[in-house]
């Protein structure tokens, strides 16, 4: 009996799940995170996780793991003491950056800079240049320079280098050198070279990306290594994959190598895996929500396929890395609410956290929340334990509301209904941000819901964007988990190219898209994945010719060399611009970078259709209770998902129970589990 199983380490709680290959049954587990030592809850939760399957860990085939690791270490700069290696009168690249103001209005006047991850004390110029745009050498490298400087980097106790020349990525080889330099002086720095983490023009985003890689990589190297002496120790022979911040997959050496690409591991599965979701339906276009405690990250999917960025930013810091397009806002189950000086009512970001936590918690915390919220309100029915595990005080949370109520002069209902609509407003503006603010309109969209708050709110944000069918997945507080395995080996491959339609032909472009394509194909070789199983996806970072905004733009390679190859390129450049900006320019297309992602599938889990039984969901009734929704009191049924059949109907307003989740339907809508256990919510009438 072979299973394979996803784990993911947040903040709080450590989330597994394990796929049964035989009985295609998924089994469903949390743990405490350990951020004193993340491998210790990592073993911990796969030893419950495959026991609670009736397995083991030595009958793992195949394990993903996705972590917060790298995120937190770059929010609490916890990271590692590094040197950086430069050109000779530009050691300064990372204080100079780039000018950015940040939001909102004045935001500006409360900003404190932070201090660059490698600090001018460890940083060295050197001598050597190659120029632009030839990539020529016009002086050689001044090799001794270089070992003095790597001598005395050492000396003051670095724990990495980064080595970030100018033009490198015209011609790495002085950087190329170094590093030989580097490993010959030195066997224990783990170093880095930015033609390689970056092959791209601008000197500071390729250092930053290249010195945040550094930052985390002995951390990370400590942190793997741990995780697989403590697999083998348990028996285990599965092989490893992490979760990178695309959504795709790498070995535990390669990602041991690229830390950063690890900086948005765990939110990127949860995308992939409601994308994986609303592509099974037929639903290819949706929105996704993840609700969590402190926050809510949204996305868009489009034709089945998570939307990214190249720009990954953590805290204040925005750098080169391919990563699912994820906004987040400061809105979940546990943000405070608070009356202001002027009257008005505010929810979030502040968050109680996971200690003391909501009132409701039983855990000292006396502030109102969202969760306190809909406790009092019902949406969280009595009886119903947190997590599976943990009763809920609900007269602790009708005290925490009545606070707020008493400010606002209103009643306790009306308290709490306003602080979800409130909150629910805050993931509306983001959900605007990803569609409306993009020249997506959201009424062309689903909505996949998920996280341990998601179900509950989004039946009334599907209302506010009009976005349907509302999709609820089955075990929606371990998506991220799940969306592991459904995840494909996969990394990018990149080069500068700077040249216009004007200038170039369709046959000079497949042409360095060829070579990008055999670079993929050596990578996922060294990955280990059959040339069966080998694809790729080709796209170009075009712009309008000396403008500065770029997008990405998918490139069908059997069509770049006929007559028209270019030139769809270009319209779809156009037709992209015209949608987000309302324009387009009569000015020739720069393809600036050429893109090749090298994917190796991998059949980490299978979703299979059932047989629709009857309508009548009777069977996982389990209690009616009063709800308040629309100004009153309702009537309202509570079901148990886990008895719930393919088929079955259940008309709002109603309340749907799992030990991770809970699902709101609301008056006037319609609830049915679909073939592959989902909760689809529509209108009363279907529309």
């Amino acid at each position: 009996m072979t299973h394979n199983l996803g784990v993911d380490v947040g903040g709080t709680f450590t989330d597994v799940i394990v796929f049964d290959e035989s009985t295609h049954e998924l089994t469903i587990d949390k743990v405490l995170s350990t951020p004193e030592n993340p491998s210790e809850g990592v073993l911990q939760g796969i030893e419950e996780a495959t026991t609670k399957a009736g397995t083991s860990v030595e009958e793992l085939d195949l394990l993903f793991h996705g972590t917060t690791v790298v995120t937190n270490m770059l929010l609490e700069e916890t990271g590692s003491r590094v040197g950086l290696i430069t050109t000779e009168g530009h050691e300064d690249v990372l204080h100079l950056a780039r000018a950015w103001t940040p939001g909102p209005l004045y935001g500006w006047m409360d900003m404190e800079k932070p201090d660059p991850l490698a600090d001018l004390v460890d940083t060295r110029g050197i001598s050597g240049t190659i120029n632009s745009p030839d990539g020529e050498e016009t002086e050689p490298l001044d090799e001794a320079e270089v070992r003095e400087a790597v001598r005395e980097l050492e000396a003051a106790g670095v724990e990495s280098l980064t080595v970030a020349l100018l033009n490198s990525y015209l011609n790495p080889e002085h950087e190329e050198r170094v590093r030989e330099i580097v490993e010959e002086e030195t066997s224990e720095l783990p170093v880095s070279i930015s033609s390689e983490i970056v092959p791209e023009y601008g000197e500071y985003e390729r250092t930053l990306t290249t010195v945040i890689n550094d930052y985390a990589r002995p951390q990370v190297i400590q942190y793997l290594d741990d995780l697989d002496a403590s697999l083998n120790e348990a028996g285990s022979t599965a092989k490893m994959n992490v979760v990178r911040s695309d959504g795709g997959l790498m070995s535990s050496a390669a990602a041991k190598s690229r830390p950063v690409e690890l900086a948005l591991s765990g939110p990127s599965g949860g995308v992939v895996g409601a994308a994986t979701i609303a592509s099974k339906k037929g639903v290819p276009d949706v929105l996704t929500l993840d609700m969590g405690g402190t926050s809510t990250d949204v996305s868009l999917v489009e034709d089945g396929t998570p939307e990214t960025t190249r720009q990954t930013k953590v805290g204040y810091r925005e750098f080169k890395s391919r990563s699912v397009d994820v906004n987040t806002v400061g809105a979940g189950g546990g943000s405070i609410a608070r009356v202001q000086l002027s009257g008005s009512l505010q929810v979030g970001p502040e968050s109680s956290g996971a200690d003391p936590g909501p009132a409701c918690y039983g855990q000292g915390g006396e502030e109102p929340t969202v969760t306190d919220a809909n406790v009092v309100l019902g949406r969280i029915p009595s009886g119903v334990q947190l997590g599976g595990k943990m009763d809920l005080d609900h007269e602790a949370a009708r005290e925490a509301i009545a606070g707020i109520a008493e400010e606002r002069g209103s009643s306790i209902e009306e308290a709490a209904q306003a602080i979800l609509d409130i909150v629910n407003e805050n993931m509306h503006g983001a959900l605007r941000v990803v569609s409306v603010e993009r020249g997506y309109d959201p009424r062309d969209f689903g909505l996949v819901a998920f996280g341990g708050a998601g179900p509950m709110h989004a039946n009334a944000l599907a209302d506010v964007m009009d976005s349907y069918p509302l999709v609820i997945p089955p075990g929606p507080g371990v998506m991220s988990a799940f969306g592991f395995l459904t995840s494909d080996v996969q990394n990018e491959f990149s080069e500068t190219y700077l040249q216009t339609d004007d200038d170039v032909t369709g046959d000079d472009v497949y042409d360095e898209l060829q070579s990008l394509r055999e670079e993929a194909t050596d990578w996922l070789n060294s990955e280990g994945v059959d040339e069966a199983n080998h694809a790729f996806e080709y796209f170009a970072e075009c712009r309008y010719f000396r403008q500065d905004i770029q997008m990405s733009i998918p490139i069908d390679i059997d069509n770049l060399r006929s007559e028209t190859g270019l030139a769809e390129i270009k319209d779809d450049f156009e037709s992209r611009h015209d949608r987000r900006f309302g324009f387009t320019l009569d000015a020739p297309l720069e393809i600036a970078n050429l893109r090749v992602i090298g994917k190796g599938t991998i059949q980490g889990v299978t979703i299979e259709a059932a047989d629709l039984e009857g309508a009548d969901p009777s069977d996982a009734l389990v209690a009616t209770d009063e709800v308040y929704f629309d100004g009153r009191y309702h009537d309202t049924p509570i079901y148990d998902r886990t008895e719930l059949r393919p088929g079955n109907e259940l008309a709002g307003p109603a309340i749907v129970i799992d030990d991770d989740s809970t699902v709101v339907v609301q008056p006037d809508h319609t609830a049915t589990i679909d073939r592959y256990a989902n909760i689809e919510i529509t209108r009363g009438d279907g529309q």
